[in-house]
C-alpha cells in the first residue's frame, strides 16, 4: 500500500514537471518477448485472451496508455479500448470529450469554436479485424501499442502531445479466439488453409460490417457509442484485409459515386490524410498502395461508411491477405487484378491512384502487420500534424448543416407515434438516437404541410449536425445511373444500393418541405405505450399487427396455452377486429397475461373467441445451417433468439439420414444457392466431416417431408432448390434478360399483399420488400409443368405477395421496372400433403426489415397449423 502511494505521489510529480517520458518503460516486455515470437511470425498467431493480458500489463506499467473494459462481447469475452496519449492529456479526457462533443454538434459560436480548437486535441479512433479471418491488424495492435508507450522520440512525442488515440485491438474478441483455434488445429495438416466452417461472429460472420446503423449487435454498440456519444473522434480508421490478386494496401478515398448530402469538406480532409499517410508508407518502402477503387461511397451499412454520415473523416483500411500466418508466394500471373470488379482499377498496372505496384514474391502476415504499423503512424503523426484543422471542420461540417436545415427544404421529418405498430416505431426512433441523431416529441399539436399531428409525435428536425445521416436513412437512395461506358451495361454496385430504414421497418416517417412551427422538447429514448389488459370476457385477443405479440405467443404456446387467428373478422365487445387477430385462451392465464403486456408493452383486450379459429401448434422448427458458413442463417438465429422461437439447428447430415417430419413440421433454407446447400464443401478442401452437402439422399428426404406434411420455407436464393429439384410450376427469370435490360443489385420494392390469406395477417395490402440478389418468379404453363415429370403430384398455388402493375421502385437501383410488373414475389406451393413458401426477397435482412418479418413469422407457424370451429 506504502508502495502505490509513494507511485501515485512520484506520477503526479512528474506530471507537474513536464516529464512525459514513461516511467515505467524500462518494466515492460516487448511484444516478442511476451508472446513468444514477433507479431506476424509465419504460423504464428495471438490468441485474444493473451493479447487482453498485454494491454492491461500496458495500463498498468505506464503513463501513457488508460485500458477500458467496455462490457462482455456476444460470447462473454471482454471487449477492451486503449487510451493513448501523453499523461497530461489523459489527465484531462473530460476536458478534451467535452470540447469534441461541442464542436462535433455545432453547439458554440465561430469563434468559441476557433478557440477550443486550439486547446483541444485530435481525438483518432482506430478499430482492429472486425472480421476475424482479417487477422493481421489485431496482430499488429501490441507492437503499436509498445512502441508508443515507450518510444520518446519527437515523433512519438509530437503525436501523443497532441493526439488522443482510441485502439480497440479487435472489434470481434469472440471471432479472433475461433479463428486462431481453427489455424491452430490445422497447421501443418492438409487442411491448414480450410475456411472455417461456422461464422467468425456467432451471428452475422462477415455482416458484422454491414450493422453499423442498426445497432443489433452488442460490439456495434460499443464502437457507435465511441463515434456519437462519447468521444466524437474526428478522424477514424476501419482495419481490414481484403484479395490479393494485385495492390498490397487500398487505403480511401473510396470510388464513385458519393452521396450528395456529405459535406465536400469530408472529401477533402480524406484526401488530406490519405495522401499523407500512402506518402509515409512510400517512405518506409511499403509499395502496392492503392486508393479511390474497390469500394464505393455509396453505402450506409458499413461502420466507416456511415460514419462518413457523421462528419467523420474516415479511412478504410484494406490489406492484402494471406491465408491467415501462412505466407504465400505469388508471381505476375497472380497479379492480374481477376474478380476486384474493375472500380478504378487496371490490373497491378502502374496508374495515378497506384503508382509503385508491388512486383510479387512472398507475402507474409508479418508484410501486412508492417504496413498496418506504419498506417497507424501515418494516420496519427496527420493528426498531429493537423489537429486544429480536424477540430475546426468537424465543427464546420456541422455549423454547415445546421445551418442548411434552416434555410433549405427538407426541414424535418415527423413520425406519427400512433401507427399500426407503435412498438416498431419507437424502436426505429431509438436507432435514430442510438446514432446520434437528436429527436424531438410535440408538447401540443400542430400543423405541417396541410395536415394536423397530436401532441407526442416524433420531430426530427433537419437543423442539426447529423442532417446528411437522417436525410439518407429516413429518405430513399436513387443510385446514378453509371454505365461501363455510355450506353453499355450498368456498373456494377457493392452491396446494397437502397436502405431507408422508414420504408424497411413498415414506418410512416413524413418528410417536411415547408416551414412550421411546433413546441417541441428533445428526448433521450422513445418508449411504447405502456401495455395493459382491458374489458372482460373468456378469451384474450392480442393484436396480429404488433410483431412483438410473436414473443407473447411464442411464451404462451410453451407453457400449453391455446393460441389461434381469427380466420375471419369478427366483433367482440363492441371492438371489430381483422383475420388474423390473435386469441388466447386457457387456465389461470390472468397473472401471466398481465405479465406479458407489460413486458412487451402489448394492448391485449379480453373478449368472446370467432366461431372459426386456424390452431397454431408449438413450433417443431427446424433451421439449416451448413458447413459452409452463411451469414443469412446466423442473422435468423439472432431474429429467432430475440423473438425466442424455439428452434433446432440441422445440418447436412440429418437431412441425409432422412425421416425429418418425425422431429420437424417447420424447415427453413435461409439465403442460400442451391448449390452450396446440395454439394457443400468440396470433399479434401476441409477436414471430412464437413465436406459435402445434403447431396441427392438430402433432396430426396427434403422432398419426402413435404410430401407426408412438412412446410419448407425457402428465402430469396434457397427458392433455386424446389424450383429446379422439386419442379414446382414456377421458374426465376432474373438472369434471363441482359443487365442493359434488367438490373436489380439490390433495392427496396414495393409489393401488394393479400392480408386475408394466413402468411399475410397483421399485414397493411401493400408492403416494402428488400431485393438482393433476389429471383423474381413467373408461373410454367401446362407445356412446361408436364414436362417436368411430375404430372403424379398434385401442386396447387397461392400468391400472397406480387409486384404492382406500375413501377414497384422504393429506393436503391432498379433498370427495367416493367419486366416485374404483377410478378409474384411470395408464393404457397401445395405438395403433396405440405407446403413450400418461397420468398422472393429477403424478409428477415440483416434484422433491418421490420415491415416484413410478420410474413415470415406468420409462415413458420401457418404450416403446421390447422382449422377448427368453436
Amino acid at each position: 500500500m506504502k508502495r502505490k502511494i509513494f507511485l501515485t505521489h512520484f506520477i503526479n510529480l512528474a506530471l507537474m514537471l513536464g516529464l512525459t517520458a514513461n516511467i515505467f518503460a524500462s518494466d515492460i516486455p516487448k511484444p516478442e518477448t511476451y508472446f513468444g515470437h514477433l507479431p506476424g511470425a509465419d504460423f504464428k498467431l495471438i490468441r485474444w485472451e493473451k493479447i487482453y493480458e498485454y494491454f492491461h500489463l500496458l495500463g498498468e506499467k505506464s503513463n501513457r496508455i488508460e485500458v477500458e473494459d467496455l462490457g462482455k462481447t456476444t460470447l462473454e469475452n471482454p471487449f477492451l479500448l486503449a487510451i493513448i496519449s501523453s499523461p497530461e492529456n489523459l489527465s484531462q479526457l473530460d476536458n478534451y470529450k467535452a470540447i469534441a462533443r461541442k464542436l462535433a454538434r455545432g453547439s458554440v459560436s465561430e469563434q468559441e469554436a476557433i478557440r477550443l480548437a486550439e486547446q483541444g486535441k485530435t481525438i483518432a479512433l482506430v478499430t482492429c479485424s472486425m472480421h476475424a479471418s482479417e487477422i493481421g491488424p489485431t496482430q499488429m495492435s501490441p507492437e503499436l501499442a509498445y512502441v508508443l508507450a515507450t518510444d520518446n522520440t519527437p515523433a512519438i512525442k509530437q503525436i501523443l502531445d497532441n493526439v488522443i488515440f482510441l485502439l480497440v485491438p479487435s472489434w470481434n474478441p469472440d471471432g479472433n479466439v475461433l479463428v486462431v483455434d481453427w489455424y491452430r488445429q490445422n497447421v501443418g495438416t492438409p487442411y491448414e488453409t480450410s475456411p472455417m466452417p461456422w461464422l467468425y461472429h456467432h451471428y452475422v460472420g462477415h455482416d458484422n460490417n454491414r450493422d453499423a446503423f442498426m445497432h443489433t449487435q452488442i460490439e456495434t454498440r460499443y464502437v457507435n457509442n465511441i463515434l456519437y456519444h462519447e468521444w466524437f473522434p474526428q478522424i477514424f480508421m476501419d482495419m481490414h484485409h481484403m484479395g490479393n490478386s494485385d495492390a498490397r494496401l487500398f487505403l480511401s478515398p473510396l470510388y464513385e459515386p458519393r452521396h450528395h448530402s456529405l459535406d465536400p469538406l469530408l472529401t477533402r480532409e480524406i484526401e488530406l490524410t490519405s495522401a499523407y499517410m500512402r506518402t509515409v508508407l512510400e517512405e518506409q518502402g511499403k509499395i502496392g498502395v492503392m486508393h479511390y477503387a474497390n469500394w464505393n461511397h455509396w453505402r450506409m451499412s458499413a461502420i466507416h461508411t456511415c460514419a462518413l454520415w457523421h462528419n467523420v473523416t474516415t479511412i478504410l483500411f484494406e490489406a492484402a491477405a494471406t491465408r491467415m500466418a501462412t505466407p504465400i508466394f505469388q508471381t505476375a500471373r497472380d497479379l492480374s487484378g481477376a474478380g476486384s470488379g474493375g472500380l478504378g482499377k487496371q490490373g497491378n498496372n502502374q496508374t495515378i491512384n497506384y503508382p509503385s505496384p508491388w512486383p510479387g514474391g512472398w507475402w507474409r502476415l508479418r508484410d501486412i502487420v508492417e504496413y498496418a504499423y506504419w498506417s497507424v503512424i501515418g494516420f496519427l503523426e496527420t493528426g498531429a500534424i493537423h489537429k486544429d484543422k480536424y477540430l475546426l471542420n468537424m465543427y464546420r461540417m456541422a455549423r454547415n448543416s445546421i445551418e442548411k436545415g434552416k434555410s433549405q427544404a427538407p426541414y424535418a421529418y415527423v413520425i406519427p407515434k400512433s401507427q399500426k405498430d407503435p412498438n416498431t416505431v419507437a424502436k426505429m426512433i431509438n436507432i435514430l438516437i442510438a446514432n446520434g441523431v437528436e429527436i424531438h416529441t410535440a408538447e401540443k399539436s400542430f400543423k405541417a404541410q396541410n395536415r394536423e399531428y397530436p401532441s407526442g409525435t416524433y420531430v426530427v428536425l433537419l437543423s442539426q449536425a447529423y442532417r446528411p445521416f437522417i436525410i439518407d436513412i429516413l429518405g430513399p437512395q436513387i443510385y446514378p445511373d453509371r454505365r461501363q461506358y455510355e450506353g453499355g451495361p450498368p456498373e456494377r454496385t457493392f452491396d446494397l444500393t437502397g436502405w431507408t430504414l422508414a420504408y424497411q421497418m413498415g414506418v410512416e416517417a413524413v418528410k417536411i418541405d415547408l416551414h412550421f412551427e411546433a413546441q417541441l422538447q428533445q428526448i433521450l429514448d422513445a418508449k411504447p405505450p405502456e401495455g395493459k389488459v382491458i374489458g372482460s370476457g373468456n378469451t384474450y385477443i392480442l393484436d396480429h399487427n404488433v410483431l412483438d405479440s410473436f414473443r407473447a405467443v411464442n411464451r404462451l404456446l410453451e407453457e400449453g396455452a391455446n393460441v389461434g387467428w381469427a380466420i375471419e373478422s369478427f366483433t367482440s365487445g363492441g371492438k371489430r377486429y381483422p383475420p388474423g387477430a390473435i386469441i388466447v385462451s386457457g387456465s389461470d392465464l390472468s397473472r401471466k397475461i398481465q405479465s406479458l403486456s407489460k413486458e412487451f408493452n402489448l394492448q391485449i383486450n379480453m373478449g368472446n373467441s370467432p366461431e372459426k379459429l386456424i390452431k397454431l401448434k408449438s413450433l417443431k422448427l427446424g433451421l439449416f445451417k451448413p458447413w459452409i458458413a452463411n451469414m443469412d442463417e446466423g442473422w435468423t438465429r439472432w431474429i429467432f433468439d430475440n423473438w425466442e422461437f424455439p428452434y433446432t439447428t440441422i445440418h447436412d447430415e440429418e437431412i441425409r439420414n432422412g425421416d425429418l417430419k418425425e422431429k420437424y413440421d417447420v424447415i427453413v433454407l435461409t439465403n442460400i444457392t442451391s448449390r452450396r446447400i446440395i454439394d457443400g464443401h468440396r470433399e479434401g478442401t476441409v477436414p471430412s466431416q464437413y465436406a459435402g452437402g445434403i447431396g441427392e439422399h438430402g433432396l430426396v428426404a427434403l422432398l419426402q417431408f413435404v410430401k407426408h406434411g412438412g412446410t419448407l420455407i425457402t428465402l430469396n436464393s434457397s427458392c433455386q432448390l424446389p424450383i429446379n429439384h422439386f419442379k414446382v410450376p414456377l421458374k426465376d427469370v432474373s438472369r434471363k434478360y441482359p443487365t442493359t435490360e434488367f438490373f436489380c443489385p439490390s433495392a427496396i420494392l414495393k409489393v401488394n399483399v393479400d392480408n386475408t390469406h394466413p402468411i399475410g395477417y397483421g399485414m397493411e395490402n401493400t408492403a416494402n420488400v428488400v431485393s438482393y440478389g433476389s429471383p423474381f418468379f413467373e408461373f410454367l404453363d401446362a407445356d412446361n409443368i408436364n414436362s417436368n415429370g411430375k404430372k403424379d403430384m398434385v401442386m396447387s398455388t397461392k400468391i400472397v405477395a406480387r409486384y404492382p402493375n406500375s413501377n414497384p421502385f422504393m429506393s436503391g437501383r432498379l433498370i427495367g421496372n416493367h419486366l416485374l410488373h404483377n410478378k409474384p414475389a411470395l408464393v404457397e406451393v401445395g405438395y403433396g400433403k405440405g407446403k413450400i413458401i418461397m420468398f422472393g426477397f429477403r424478409p428477415q435482412n440483416r434484422a433491418q426489415p421490420h415491415g416484413t418479418f410478420m410474413m415470415f413469422f406468420n409462415s413458420l407457424y401457418y404450416g403446421p397449423a390447422s382449422a377448427s370451429r368453436n
